[in-house]
C-alpha cells in the first residue's frame, strides 16, 4: 500500500506496511486525575484504543478523527502524536497504526455507531486502564500519554505551517509575481488540505496576501466560514526586505498560545524553521527539515506548543495529502 501521508513526527516519508490505520487516545481529567476511553470489541472480546483502517482518499489524521467518532461518538480534534504500533495481521500482512492524543470536550456521552463492532466504551483512570488493556503493546501509547501529562505537554496546542500548493512555474510566469496562481494540481492539494487541516479544529487562518497562498487556504475558509487574515510579512518580498519583521511575527504567533494555521512560501521557510529550532529541545529540533525545499508544495508542518509563559515546542509532524 502506498500511503499519502503519515502521522507522528516521522514526516511525510513512505510507510512500509500492508495495512494502515489510525486512532486516538481520548482523555479527560476526572475525579482521580487523568482518565482515558477504552472500547470493547465483542468480536475479539478485548479492550483497546479506538482505531481503524484508512479509507480511500483519507489522510491518517482524518482517519483517526473519523474512527474515534464512529467507535465512541466523541467529536475530537487531535493533540500531540503518540507512538505508533506495528504488528502482523492474517499471518502475512504488516499493519501499522498511528495514534494521537485527543482531549474530550463538550458532551462525554458515548454513542458507538455500530454496536456489533463496539458494544461498550468506558472511561478508566490510567492505572486501571493499564491493567484493562488486552494487548500489552497498547501500553506504549498510554505510557507516552502519561509522560506528556506529567510535563504539561499533553495540553500542547497546534501551530500549523502550510506551504502553498503547486503553483505555475516561476520561470514561465511573465506577470507580477504576487498574482502567480496555483496549477490544477495545486488546487487539488488545496481541496485535500481542507479535510486534513480540519482534524485539528483550528479556527484561526492566516496567509501571505499573495494569490497562491490565499488560494491554498480558500477551500478551508469556505468550508469553515472563517475569514483568512492577510499577513504581508509572510510574503516572499516582505520577508526578504525585512526578515526581522517576519521573525517577530512568527514569535508572536508562538507567544499568543492560540492554535493557528498559516500559509507561506518556500523562500520564507528557513527563517521560520530557525525560529522553531530555538523553541524546541535539540532532539525535537533535529526532526525539522534541513534541506531545500524543506516542505513539498501543499505539505504541512505541525508544531505542538506547550502552554506557558515561554513557548516550548514539544513535537513536530509533517503531512501532505497529495504528492507534488
Amino acid at each position: 500500500m502506498s500511503p499519502k501521508s503519515v502521522g507522528s513526527a516521522q514526516a511525510s516519508s513512505r510507510v512500509s506496511a500492508d495495512v494502515l490505520a489510525a486512532g486516538a487516545l481520548c482523555w479527560r481529567t476526572g475525579a482521580q486525575g487523568l482518565e482515558v476511553a477504552l472500547i470493547h470489541r465483542p468480536r475479539y472480546n478485548d479492550w483497546s484504543w479506538p482505531k481503524g483502517k484508512v479509507e480511500s482518499g483519507e489522510t491518517l489524521p482524518e482517519t483517526a478523527v473519523r474512527e474515534v467518532q464512529e467507535e465512541t461518538g466523541l467529536d475530537i480534534h487531535l493533540g500531540v502524536p503518540l507512538p505508533s504500533a506495528e504488528y502482523m495481521v492474517g499471518g502475512k500482512n504488516v499493519k501499522k497504526v498511528f495514534y494521537w492524543s485527543a482531549q474530550a470536550r463538550g458532551d462525554h456521552t458515548f454513542a458507538p455507531v455500530n454496536k456489533r463492532e463496539v458494544d461498550e466504551v468506558r472511561w478508566f483512570p490510567v492505572g486501571e486502564a493499564r491493567t484493562k488493556l488486552t494487548s500489552y503493546a497498547d501500553r506504549d501509547q498510554l505510557d507516552a500519554l502519561e509522560k506528556y501529562d506529567s510535563t504539561g505537554a499533553l495540553r500542547a496546542w497546534p501551530l500549523i505551517l502550510v506551504r502553498h500548493g503547486k503553483a505555475f512555474p516561476r520561470a514561465k510566469w511573465h506577470e507580477t509575481e504576487h498574482v502567480r496562481p496555483l496549477l490544477a494540481l495545486g488546487t487539488r492539494q488545496a481541496m485535500a488540505l481542507t479535510g486534513l487541516l480540519s482534524a485539528w479544529r483550528t479556527k484561526k487562518l492566516i496567509s501571505s496576501p499573495w494569490k497562491r497562498c490565499m488560494a491554498t487556504l480558500a477551500p478551508l475558509a469556505a468550508a469553515t466560514g472563517k475569514a483568512i487574515k492577510k499577513a504581508p510579512c509572510l510574503s516572499e518580498k516582505a520577508s526578504t526586505a525585512d526578515p526581522d519583521r517576519t521573525s517577530r511575527y512568527i514569535e508572536k504567533l508562538l507567544e499568543k498560545g492560540k492554535p493557528a494555521i498559516y500559509c507561506t512560501h518556500r523562500p520564507v521557510l528557513p527563517l521560520i524553521l530557525d525560529i522553531y529550532a530555538k523553541h524546541a529541545p535539540q532532539r525535537i529540533a533535529e526532526k525539522l527539515p534541513r534541506e531545500d525545499p524543506y516542505l513539498k508544495p501543499g505539505e504541512i508542518l505541525v508544531a505542538y506548543v506547550r502552554p506557558g509563559a515561554v513557548p516550548r515546542i514539544v513535537d513536530f509532524e509533517r503531512i501532505r495529502p497529495i504528492d507534488a
